[in-house]
């Protein structure tokens, strides 16, 4: 059996309170199976108390996910040292076993009751030449400190890829794209990707970043659905062609796409214009295009960082958002008062937080990102920020009716 093993080194992130007990419980060892992103935004990036991993207890062929092994009742004492032997392994249920990883972890706890992440996941991916059926990935502990032991096993099953029934009515596709990120099940991205509702452009004909965003991360973390898509597309409706042509073009993988007609070629052509004005998403976000996308990105990546670059978005151009705000309700052109850049700057101040504000009780993830990164600016930071959130909701509030 091939299978792909990736050890990444990690800082170790403690996390999770156990509860509180007399003396030292026993030590445990855990290790979950998620499609989350390796990077742990989810368990390292909200409140304390918060982390919730989304596990997958099945993977198709070509299905990335990673295992994060942890531990809890490390040590006896607040601030004490502890020092573990540990071993992670995989195979098939009832067959012969593979060690991925083995390895002697130091470190200190500053408070015994933390779980303690180990310093790397594992990276896993069952390949074509796997067999379907139930495996297994073992891990187990060794406290040199204390002489305890501990062990688990996490049941994993390879099932065969079924095309989900795709997703009806724009609600539900709203829907299936904002709780996405609580499981990354490829099946949910396939099933809004082959939605009749889904489309790249919005409700006045203008490009959807944000869909392109949430289907640009989702197709690219799992590329397997990209060659379902590919191996769907001659025999497949208008809508979902054209938004396979689309999709594709804009990933550099319109190549794949055969037997186009002369208004699809027509339409794989255009995309050109698309994909050399999509604006970036590595820097503070400067418009409204840029600000849907991280939020498409955020939605289905799951990681904290689109969520850090949509609030630094509100807090460096707070003071433009204010004026806008404060013209507009007055009813004055923001020109000349305001040259472009700074209206613009303004504009995309008020859109950002007004994402913020629309998102926060949507999605569970994005209300503790958003939580957990306000708790980590400065002063000055935090008084710009509620300075932005105020000029936004009376700008709004303004325009009602409008």
């Amino acid at each position: 059996m091939n299978r792909i093993f990736a050890a990444l080194a990690l800082a170790a992130i403690p996390l999770l309170s156990a509860a509180a007990q007399e003396g030292k419980p026993p030590m445990r060892v855990f290790a979950p199976v998620t499609r989350a992103d390796g990077n742990l935004d989810f368990l390292s990036k909200v409140p304390p108390d918060t982390a919730l991993m989304p596990t997958a207890a099945a993977l198709y062929k070509n299905d990335p996910a990673i295992c994060v092994p942890s531990a809890v009742a490390v040590a006896e004492n607040d601030g004490e040292e502890f020092e573990i032997e540990y071993e992670l392994s995989v195979g098939r249920a009832g067959g012969e076993f593979k060690t991925a990883v083995r390895d002697v972890y130091k470190g200190k706890v500053s408070d015994k009751r933390l779980v303690v992440n180990f310093p790397f996941t594992l990276g896993y991916m069952f390949e074509d030449s796997d067999e379907y059926g139930d495996y297994e990935i073992r891990f187990a502990a060794k406290n040199l400190k204390t002489g305890e032991t501990a062990k688990t096993s996490t049941p994993l099953k390879l099932e065969k890829w079924v095309r989900p029934e795709p997703v009806r009515g724009a609600r539900k596709l709203n829907e299936a794209i904002i709780e996405y990120n609580g499981s990354f099940d490829p099946k949910n991205a396939y099933a809004i990707f082959a939605s009749p509702d889904m489309s790249f452009a919005d409700g006045d004909g203008n490009f959807a970043y944000a869909m392109f965003g949430f289907m640009k991360t989702a197709f690219s973390r799992h590329k397997f659905l990209l060659s379902e898509a590919e191996r769907e597309f001659p025999k497949a409706g208008k809508i979902q062609r054209r938004n396979s042509i689309q999709l594709f073009e804009l990933l550099g993988e319109g190549y794949r796409l055969k037997g186009l007609d002369k208004g699809e070629t027509a339409l794989r052509d255009s995309m050109w214009d698309v994909a050399t004005s999509l604006p970036r998403t590595d820097a503070i976000p400067d418009s409204g295009a840029a600000l849907d996308l991280l939020w498409g990105e955020f939605f289905a990546g799951g990681s904290c960082g689109p969520i850090e670059k949509i609030i630094a978005c509100a807090v460096k151009n707070s003071g433009d958002c204010v004026r806008v705000s404060e013209l507009a309700r007055a009813g004055k052109p923001l020109k000349p008062e305001m040259d472009d850049r700074r209206a613009l700057s303004g504009l995309a101040a008020i859109s950002a937080c007004w994402s913020l504000l629309s998102n926060y009780n949507r999605n569970p993830l994005a209300k503790k990102y958003i939580t957990y990164t306000l708790g980590t600016l400065s002063k000055e930071d935090i008084k710009a920020f509620d300075a932005a959130v105020n000029a936004t909701n009376a700008y709004l509030s303004s325009r009602k009716g409008d």
